[in-house]
């Protein structure tokens, strides 16, 4: 029989450190962890769930960001930078987090995706030829698909969630973390939830802020600079009554 593990998460933190009391100046305490089923508690399994869940509606935000090319004072990377290390052109920050995140998904998606025997040792994401919307995207999809097996499988899931480590769950809250702060420091335009791109399926589409209306509504366009897709107010609403009736037809 299997014994129970403590859960490596934020959820045990004080835990962790009544713990340390505890054996360096041997004071008792009264906390009880929460324990792991079997390595991660499903507290923080499904906080995992929902941060990776929210990340491609973030990262749109930090892309939209990396277009405008608006400066600000502060800025959330997922290294740290210096107060006088400022970036040399505007959106360079949203570039170089956008880079980081969906470098670090994609290399966690690889890991997950040969250990568990899907692909050979020596295969890569492809990226030659599709948008970074798409690939955001798919990232997430696939460790979403593959989340209950990492939060408990993983080599590395009974590590405490400590920034840098290789904790699956440590990579995605910081990865959102990262993009919750990119957010707050940079003023945001009008990034509205709408439904995934009907070329590209990134999450990309906005309403336009530059093309005249038709019949007072605005034109709804992606955002991704490889794909631009354009659609009548009309047009977008016939596309999600059809999404929703594939979806509905699937469930």
């Amino acid at each position: 029989m299997r014994t129970a593990t403590a859960c490596p998460g934020t959820c045990n933190s004080a835990w962790r450190r009544a713990e340390t009391i505890r054996e360096e100046a041997g004071t008792e305490h009264t906390l009880t962890p929460a324990w792991g089923r079997p390595v991660q508690c499903d507290a923080c399994t499904e906080r995992a769930r929902h941060q990776l869940a929210e990340l491609p509606e973030l990262l749109v935000a930090v892309q939209l960001e990396s277009l405008n090319g608006s400066r600000s004072p502060s800025t959330a990377t997922i290294g740290s930078r210096g107060s006088s290390d400022a970036p040399a052109w505007p959106g360079q920050a949203a570039r170089l987090l956008l880079e980081a995140v969906l470098g670090e998904m994609e290399e966690l998606e690889t890991d997950i995706l040969i250990r568990r025997g899907i692909w050979a040792v020596d295969a890569e994401p492809k990226s030659d030829g599709i948008t970074e919307g798409r690939r955001i995207t798919d990232a997430a999809k696939i460790l979403g698909a593959h989340l209950d097996w990492m939060m408990q499988h993983h080599p590395a899931a009974g590590e405490p969630h400590d920034h840098g480590n290789a904790n699956p769950a440590a990579q995605i809250r910081g990865w959102h973390g990262a993009a919750q702060r990119f957010i707050k420091a940079h003023p945001q335009h009008d990034v509205r939830k709408l439904a995934p791109c009907p070329r590209c399926h990134g999450p990309y589409l906005a309403e336009s802020r530059d093309l005249r209306l038709v019949d007072d509504r605005p034109y709804i366009e992606c955002r991704d600079p490889d794909c631009q897709r354009i659609l009548t107010g009309v047009e977008y609403d016939a596309y999600v009554k059809a999404l929703a009736a594939g979806i509905s037809r699937a469930a």
